[in-house]
C-alpha cells in the first residue's frame, strides 16, 4: 500500500516539462498523465499540430529558453489559419511582441483614413 505521493514525472514526449494533473487516486494522491500540456495537444489534437514546429530557441535573437512556455510561434503572414511550416517561426516572448507591433504598422488602421472636408458626418 502507498503511504508516500509520488514525485511529478516529467513528460514522456520531450522531457523537459512536468506531466500536466489527471485527478486524484482512491488513495487521496495525484495522479498524473504522460504527456505534459503542450505534448497532450500536439498528440491528440488535430488544430494544435502546428506546436510541434516550437524550439527552445529563438529563430531571431538566438536565446535558449529554459522552458517552453518562454517561447511563441508567430505566423510570418500574420494569418493564423495558414499552418504550413513555412510560415511558422519560434520567437521568444520579447522578439514576438517586436514582431507583432510591426506587423500592426503595416496594416492600415479605420483611424488613418482621411475624411473629405465637403462631407459632413451627423
Amino acid at each position: 500500500m502507498l503511504t508516500k505521493q509520488k514525485s511529478r514525472p516529467v513528460c514522456k514526449n520531450c522531457g523537459i516539462v512536468p506531466s500536466k494533473s489527471n485527478g486524484i487516486s482512491k488513495l487521496g494522491f495525484k495522479k498524473w498523465h504522460k504527456y505534459c500540456v503542450d505534448c497532450s495537444k500536439i498528440l491528440y489534437s488535430e488544430k494544435h499540430k502546428y506546436l510541434q514546429h516550437k524550439q527552445m530557441k529563438c529563430e531571431f535573437c538566438g536565446f535558449k529558453a529554459q522552458d517552453k512556455c518562454q517561447m511563441d510561434i508567430v505566423f510570418k503572414d500574420g494569418n493564423k489559419k495558414n499552418k504550413k511550416e513555412s510560415n511558422l517561426k519560434t520567437l521568444c516572448l520579447n522578439c514576438a511582441s517586436i514582431f507583432h507591433k510591426r506587423l500592426k504598422k503595416g496594416r492600415k488602421s479605420v483611424m488613418n483614413m482621411t475624411v473629405d472636408s465637403d462631407i459632413r458626418i451627423a
